[in-house]
């Protein structure tokens, strides 16, 4: 029970990686605040985890939407000990394709709504001397590129730059900011073949040394240690849980094998 009297607010808790990082901060006995701009699957997260958590309706990118869920939280809790920073957007299109508004949400969901929230619960930790904790969720996609994912690239990779700048902006009150940046989770949305293709899993798999996909729990897991005492001291960082996807092209394996030790390529 690392988070016994800890409230926790998690964005995008309605479903998937966000609800799975809202039902270990329970289990762990925090309170926990939903923030979905999914009013109902906000209610319905929300009731699954029953006294532990209050669901707010909020649209990050709208900082009014923002200072109101705030003020929900502190009024019901009187604090707020941990931010997670999970809202997401998905829209997979050609940059030579996309319209300005498909860009734009996802910047705003993605980099300007992580900046709203951290800027007001930082005030907040900072006026009540919460030693608090900001865990934004990244994306591998922040360290390499992808077809079809220009502005979730884009916007993960300046999310992991607020990140080390955030800490170093509030490391001096006691309040730690790091990142996580998750490779392929299997979520209920990623299930249906026209979300996330037999093919297209089965490829990425070939990459993968740990042999599968990851799980939310897998997430969860890192934020909770990344929100626990157990990380006082680490802060500005981004931690990959991608099931060892970044660590090298698997799938090259076994088409460069020559050897040459002594100028020849026979060895000798």
């Amino acid at each position: 029970m690392r988070f016994t009297d800890k409230v926790a607010i998690v964005t995008g808790a309605g479903n998937g990686i966000g609800l799975a990082i809202a039902q270990a901060f329970a289990a762990e006995g925090a309170k926990v605040v939903i923030a979905d701009i999914n009013g109902a699957a906000g209610e319905r997260a929300a009731t699954k985890l029953g006294d532990a958590a209050l669901a707010v309706q909020t649209d990050v990118a709208d900082e009014a939407s923002v200072v109101r869920m705030v003020k929900a939280a502190t009024d019901r809790y009187g604090k707020v000990d941990i931010l997670v920073n999970n809202a997401g957007v998905v829209a997979h299109k050609l940059l030579l394709e996309m319209d300005r508004d498909t860009w734009d949400r996802q910047i705003d969901v993605q980099l300007t709504g992580p900046f709203l929230v951290s800027k007001h619960v930082a005030r907040h930790m900072i006026d009540r001397g919460v030693r608090g904790r900001i865990v934004n969720i990244s994306s591998v996609s922040a360290l390499m590129g992808r077809v079809k994912g220009g502005a979730h690239c884009a916007s993960k990779a300046g999310l992991t730059l607020l990140t080390k700048v955030l800490a170093m902006e509030l490391g001096q009150y006691g309040i730690t900011v790091n990142a996580v940046a998750p490779g392929l989770v299997e979520t209920a949305a990623q299930k249906e073949e026209m979300n996330l293709s037999s093919e297209y899993q089965n490829r990425y798999l070939q990459e993968l040394p740990t042999g599968r996909l990851g799980q939310p729990s897998d997430i969860a897991n890192a934020v909770l240690f990344l929100s626990s005492d157990a990380s006082e001291w680490i802060s500005g960082q981004l931690y990959v849980v991608d099931g060892g996807l970044m660590a090298g092209h698997l799938s090259f394996q076994g088409v460069h094998d020559f050897t040459m030790l002594h100028g020849t390529g026979t060895g000798q």
